[in-house]
């Protein structure tokens, strides 16, 4: 059962994270990667909590066993691995932010004083992605029908062609989502001045507090710990 999480504490800890992972060395990404599947398991996303431990477990292999290699390519290998080392906490709290509702993230943000263009942009990019997702795997389920889907081993020696039966269709139904997003938003009074109310309660409970004072806590030990290890070196 997936827990309920204050959305203001998910975007603080979107926040803390996406400034963390920028400092961080490779020692100190694997904590915050750490701390973001245990995050997962906490919020109730086991099977995305075992996926994600599964990407960052091999990928760190791979990046250890580049270490001790000489061939370019490989070492090209390692910069991959260490991009997905570094964006996986990022992507991974986004992905719990996405499952709340829009009117529930909305009036959280509102809570914290954000600009509405700021609320209306993170509220959108947030539903656009799965809904682009769901978009995509109709039209690949229609493009297998017809045996033109890239997953069928055929087509990878036509890629251009397989590409555009998938990037033309998924074009058209962006700018069809586009337009209805915005109607739906015209029809709710988005564009309206004044403060908007909300069916939602926004309130902060003590386990909320208590995953963001994990998530301090776990930052300034991990990053105090290798400043100190520096100045003792």
């Amino acid at each position: 059962m997936k827990r309920t999480i204050d959305p203001r504490v998910q975007f603080i800890l979107l926040i803390g994270q996406s400034v963390l992972v920028l400092c961080a060395q490779i020692d100190q990404l694997y904590v915050l990667n750490i701390f973001a599947i245990f995050y997962l398991v906490y919020a109730g996303f086991f099977q995305t909590a075992i996926k994600m431990g599964l990407v960052v477990l091999l990928t760190a292999a791979i990046y250890g066993y580049v270490l001790t290699a000489n061939q370019q390519w490989v070492i090209f290998l390692g910069f991959l691995c260490f991009l997905v080392l570094r964006f996986a906490p990022v992507i991974t709290l986004a992905r719990v932010l996405q499952e709340v509702p829009t009117g529930q993230l909305m009036a959280a943000m509102q809570s914290l004083k954000l600009p509405k263009n700021f609320i209306l942009t993170l509220a959108v990019t947030l539903r656009f992605f799965p809904i682009i997702k769901m978009e995509n795997d109709t039209i690949q389920m229609s493009a297998r029908l017809r045996g033109l889907s890239y997953s069928q081993p055929k087509n990878w020696l036509h890629p251009l062609q397989a590409f555009e039966y998938t990037f033309v269709p998924l074009m058209m139904r962006t700018m069809k989502i586009t337009d209805e997003l915005t109607a739906s938003a015209m029809t709710k009074g988005i564009d309206c001045p004044g403060q908007r109310t909300s069916v939602y309660q926004i309130r902060m409970s003590s386990k909320d507090a208590g995953i963001l004072f994990l998530f301090i806590l776990c930052a300034i030990g991990t990053f105090s710990f290798n400043l100190w290890g520096g100045i003792i070196k």
